[in-house]
């Protein structure tokens, strides 16, 4: 059995699968950087990885909080710049355990001086649409990581903190399959998070409904985290780019012999069982 074949349902998939609820047309990020780099390199940073039509429009009248709209393919893009650090009443970044980053990197984070406020204004109204602006939403994001003292970003959606590495190190993931429809960066876009039931241990996702998707959580997972990591993933980029749709009452099996059955409960989808 191969890594693909054990994500597929056991009946056969729609033809267009669709998720069950509208996605979300905005999205929003915040970028922090560990100094003060100024407006104008920030700006460079646009200009030098897109081209300056990018910058359609410019504000800087306002004196603390400059900002400019980016236009990249078509969707539009809200980008405003704060010198100082982020406001622990916006969102504790100091109270977030779960995420994508090393304890240090972490540390850094939170000793932030400056940030970027990164929107996405337009991301259209069908699953297509909303990839596509959230893969260049990704590109956007990963060239403002350039500026001097990144330290990584903060996604409001999946309430999701990643270090600049490892955002850096999917965005270059994306950029080698950008082409490819079916590849999608979601350990961007989706958090896993744990959670426990009673005695049960709980693993899922967080993030996959501003796509028009319950989210995915596992009962009492039999695997190691890592492996159940990687099947969230997966489990979210199929679902994502158009390659399958789970269902209340599906089964499937991530091992020859042992089928577990999705349930639908509270919103979400909940793998029981393997059996």
């Amino acid at each position: 059995m191969g890594i693909f074949d054990r994500f597929k349902r056991s009946r056969e998939p729609a033809k267009d699968p669709e998720p069950a609820a509208a996605p979300k047309a905005d999205a929003k990020a915040v970028i922090l950087l560990g100094r003060d780099v100024g407006w104008s390199a920030v700006l460079r940073l646009v200009e030098d990885r897109f081209g300056p039509r990018a910058l359609s429009v410019r504000d800087d009248s306002h004196p603390h909080a400059p900002a400019a709209h980016i236009s990249l393919e078509g969707v539009s893009f809200f980008c405003s710049y704060m010198a100082m650090p982020h406001p622990p009443h916006v969102c504790d970044l100091s109270a977030i355990q779960e995420g994508l980053f090393s304890p240090e990197e972490k540390e850094a984070i939170l000793g932030n001086r400056a940030f970027l406020v990164l929107a996405r204004q337009d991301g259209g109204t069908t699953l297509e649409e909303t990839v596509r602006a959230c893969r260049l939403f990704t590109r956007l994001a990963a060239a403002l990581l350039d500026a001097e003292s990144a330290l990584g970003v903060y996604a409001e959606s999946p309430g999701l903190l990643v270090s600049r590495r490892v955002y850096l190190h999917h965005a270059e993931i994306l950029e080698q399959h950008f082409q490819d429809p079916e590849y999608f960066p979601a350990p961007l876009w989706v958090s896993i998070r744990h959670g426990q039931k009673g005695d049960l241990p709980l693993t899922g996702t967080w993030g996959l409904k501003q796509f028009g998707f319950p989210e995915l959580w596992f009962i009492n997972p039999e695997a190691d985290w890592p492996e159940i990591h990687q099947r969230l993933y997966l489990m979210s980029m199929f679902q994502i780019t158009g390659r399958e749709l789970y269902r209340d009452g599906d089964t499937i099996q991530f091992t020859p012999g042992k089928t577990s059955v999705f349930r639908a409960m509270n919103g979400a989808l909940w793998i029981m069982g393997q059996h």
